[in-house]
């Protein structure tokens, strides 16, 4: 279940005991108050304000639900269900990655077990699609159940080009769609700036989940996508690669160097087997923010079409 943590008072007009909210694990329930009512209306108006100003910025439903008794059913069902259900269960046609339902949270496990549990998954999925099921049926993946929508990607399946970016924002998280926001009518500049579209290149997620408040992946974090990622970039055997923040760079160059120190140079990213030439530039939301960024980005996009070209006539990356 969502947890949040509200940073603020309520407003003074706000009566707790006409609009209230139980955090009970087993219920959750809110008393709403009649909006039609003009002395209601400005109170429901400060209590809205009050959320956004708490951080409470995206709905995942339009109802609440209580997800431990969810679990709970889903684990009783499991115990009891006869075989002759369980064998006629898998002759039907499986839902794809992005339709199936979660299933209930798995115990946590310590880092280390985590990120060795990564890289036997990641390692197992002999091509894109089962990489994709493999990591959506992640159990110890961040963020899993607190996002609304598994988002692996967009474009092309398997290009010579792969951007990667860190994470899904506010606006893919609530329209369902990948590379969708501002940030990726960004990237489609760039990239028509050297002649390509999302028909011929892959854009990619490190973490297919939208981090809550669109915060940053802590190192643990990145380390569990790492090993998904780094296959990803195996089985596509991209020639080239466009790293956009410090997440999929220190993923992609197993290295701990901050962005700045990495922009303006060529390196040779090592995934499995696969080599491919990489260029890391600032995150696309940094440069969304300052402009004084975009000179050093357009140069070293240049030097990345440079590769592509040199790749294109049999030279080597």
């Amino acid at each position: 279940m969502a947890q949040y943590r509200l940073r603020k008072s309520p407003p003074q007009n706000v009566r707790l005991h006409t609009a209230s909210v139980d955090l009970a694990p087993a219920s959750f329930s809110l008393n709403v108050m009649r909006a039609d009512l003009p002395e209601n209306t400005n109170a429901l108006r400060a209590l809205l304000d009050w959320y956004v100003q708490s951080g409470v910025d995206l709905a995942l439903d339009e109802a609440p639900h209580d997800r431990y008794a969810d679990s709970a059913r889903a684990v009783a069902a499991s115990l009891t269900e006869p075989a002759e259900s369980m064998a006629m269960l898998q002759t039907l046609p499986q839902p794809t990655a992005a339709e199936r339902p979660r299933r209930a949270a798995a115990p946590i496990a310590a880092p280390d077990e985590a990120i060795r549990a990564a890289e036997q998954e990641a390692s197992s999925a002999r091509d894109l699609d089962e990489l994709a099921a493999r990591l959506a049926d992640f159990p110890h993946a961040p963020f899993r159940d607190m996002a609304q929508h598994f988002l692996f990607g967009a474009g092309a399946p398997a290009a010579r080009l792969i951007a990667f970016d860190a994470a899904p924002g506010v606006t893919e998280e609530t329209s369902g769609e990948a590379f969708s926001g501002l940030s990726a009518k960004l990237l489609d500049n760039m990239l028509a700036a050297i002649g390509f579209d999302r028909s011929s290149v892959t854009l990619a997620y490190v973490s297919p989940w939208r981090p809550p408040g669109d915060r940053a992946l802590s190192p643990h974090e990145a380390a569990i996508f790492a090993p998904f990622a780094r296959r990803r970039v195996e089985l596509a055997r991209p020639d080239v690669l466009l790293i956009f923040g410090e997440a999929p760079a220190r993923i992609m160059l197993t290295t701990n160097e901050p962005v700045g120190k990495l922009r303006g140079k060529a390196f040779e990213a090592r995934c499995g087997a696969h080599v491919a030439r990489a260029f890391v530039f600032s995150s696309l939301e940094a440069m969304l923010k300052s402009a004084a960024l975009k000179p050093a980005a357009w140069r070293d996009l240049r030097r990345a079409a440079e590769a592509l070209e040199s790749a294109s006539n049999g030279a080597q990356l």
